[in-house]
């Protein structure tokens, strides 16, 4: 019973790093990058914001810019960004007019971690206008800066177990697999040790 414990919390462990080093790889190699819309999203009803959709395999990728006052009256919601997104940049209202909001999601099946960067400085470039992020570049530019200070990381809990899961049923099952037959050949070994050895013949009488 111990050793089914063990591999499952070694399981648990490494399916959460390979998960976060499959995510890692989707952000360096942006396979497959295209754009999904550039439109107009009414954050909790009433903030207008400019925003640029990319997506990639295990990566996604929403460039948003607050370009108008907020309206009088709420709207009813529309489409906007993945929820991976709207929380990471939630709470909405914080950002003060022209703010330029970006995210950088990873993870496979799910996003589960995502890289925000906030501004409202005219004079700073990155993270750019979502009216001009139409190519992608800016992605790039977003995987140059994911350490810069200030860093913001946000995690998403649910994608990052569903991620995990197909990692950890296969390592729990290598690691079983793995002890079953090391406990297999100990047995063999133990087996071999306790067996009597051959009596070698009486010496013949004088």
């Amino acid at each position: 019973m111990r050793g089914v414990i063990a591999d499952a919390v070694l399981a648990m462990i490494s399916s959460i790093i390979i998960s976060l080093c499959v995510a890692a790889w989707c952000v360096d190699m942006v396979v497959g990058l295209h754009l999904i819309n550039i439109d107009t999203w009414l954050a909790n009803g009433r903030n207008p914001w400019t925003v640029s959709h990319h997506e990639a395999l295990g990566v996604g990728w929403i460039n948003a810019t607050q370009m108008y006052a907020p309206l009088l009256a709420p709207v009813e919601d529309v489409d906007g960004p993945p929820m991976w997104a709207v929380n990471a940049m939630s709470p909405m209202d914080q950002y003060e007019r022209s703010a330029r909001v970006a995210t950088l999601g990873a993870g496979w099946p799910m996003i589960q971690v995502v890289r925000v960067w906030v501004t409202t400085r005219n004079d700073e470039l990155f993270p750019p206008s979502a009216d001009f992020d139409v190519s992608g570049a800016c992605l790039e530019m977003g995987k140059n800066r994911l350490w810069e200070e200030p860093l913001r990381f946000v995690f998403v809990p649910l994608a990052v177990v569903i991620d995990a899961v197909p990692w950890l049923a296969l390592v729990y099952v290598a690691l079983r697999l793995y002890r079953k037959r090391g406990e297999r050949k100990a047995a063999i070994r133990a087996a071999l040790t306790k067996s009597p050895t051959k009596e070698s013949p009486p010496a013949a009488a004088p």
